[in-house]
């Protein structure tokens, strides 16, 4: 499978372009649904290339989007790099890149559409318009996108809600969407008897193991199995051709602000995730987008309880929304590569 990448400018004024791996139109099916994904911490958009190679075969359209300071993508400027890094000066330049990040992805979409004239949303149950598939760390990405959709330039905005017809959160941990972190939750990044230069390549391998949960319908945190992997399958990574494996795994500055990142916005990711999921007005901007979470049950602990801490956080906050709920049998965090199938045919359900 190539690993070569397609670039678009998301920004005249400043150059900056984000890169992409397409599975180009699916010939035989017109009109056809496009999947936006958007991958997350540490794995670049190869890791969605098996679902690209699979998905002529669903008729589909997908495209994996690499974020900024992923291959292909543009790097930070400094002053960028620092916020990610430190928080920056306040709530106002936090909130000014999360708004920066969103109308990157949203505009990067919306010039998509429009180059290949992607069929626009046609009715419930029907092919046409656009996923947005946002994966573990991706998640917010996609949120920053439709959250400050009404900040965007009129007619980018009219194209994306003309197309969007479904906003999915793939194993986001709570913390990447601004919810509590439970008291039960570890991981090798936070483990300081790992040394710190190696804390990235260590969570790169672990995550990508299966895990043998006590229960995943119960609801208790103390059923999820936090550290120990399952023997039952080889994790991901080990099974992964050396020249996929060099262009997805990504130790660099971008994966190393990820984390830093993931504190200092809490209150940035949270009002992100709420306000597309919850809030009147994106609601009315976007009359036909659905709104689901997807997890699969053998995946790392912090999938399946962020994906409890929405099902809580929507009963609380607005329960009159819908929102639909999804457990994949046998997957694990790495199912885009692992579960391609599976996970394909479940996004375009959802949808």
């Amino acid at each position: 499978m190539s690993t070569s990448f397609q670039t678009l400018v998301v920004n005249a004024t400043t150059g900056v372009e984000l890169s992409y791996i397409d599975s180009g139109p699916p010939s035989a099916h017109e009109p056809y649904t496009t999947i936006f994904a958007i991958h997350g911490m540490i794995f670049s958009n190869v890791v969605f290339q098996r679902m690209i190679a699979l998905a002529p075969t669903q008729g589909v359209r997908v495209v994996a989007i690499n974020r900024r300071g992923f291959p292909g993508s543009t790097p930070f400027t400094p002053e960028e790099f620092n916020v990610n890094l430190t928080g920056g000066s306040g709530d106002a330049e936090r909130e000014a890149q999360m708004e920066a990040r969103g109308h990157e992805i949203a505009t990067f979409i919306a010039i998509f559409i429009q180059k290949f004239d992607l069929p626009a949303f046609s009715g419930a149950g029907r092919p046409g318009g656009a996923i947005l598939l946002g994966w573990s760390l991706g998640a917010p990405f996609t949120t920053f996108a439709i959250a400050n959709s009404d900040t965007l330039p009129e007619a980018t905005r009219e194209v994306l809600t003309s197309h969007v017809r479904s906003l999915i959160l793939y194993e986001a941990a709570p913390i990447a969407l601004g919810l509590p972190t439970p008291a039960q939750n570890w991981n090798p990044l936070m483990d300081s008897t790992i040394p710190a230069s190696l804390r990235l390549e260590a969570f790169s391998q672990w995550v990508t193991a299966y895990f043998d949960h006590a229960s995943t319908t119960d609801k208790a945190l103390d059923s999820l199995s936090w550290v120990v992997t399952s023997p039952s399958r080889v994790p991901t990574l080990y099974g992964i051709p050396a020249v996929q494996l060099t262009a997805m795994i990504q130790l660099g500055a971008a994966a190393s602000t990820d984390r830093p990142f993931l504190f200092f916005f809490h209150d940035q990711l949270l009002s992100a995730y709420r306000k597309a999921f919850y809030d009147a007005s994106t609601a009315a901007l976007f009359p036909n987008m659905k709104r689901a979470v997807l997890c699969g049950d053998k995946t790392a602990a912090f999938g399946i309880a962020g994906m409890w801490a929405v099902e809580v956080d929507h009963a609380t906050t607005s329960p009159q929304a819908k929102v639909t709920y999804e457990m994949m049998s046998g997957t694990n965090h790495l199912g885009p590569w692992d579960d391609a199938t599976t996970v394909l045919e479940t996004v375009i359900r959802l949808a």
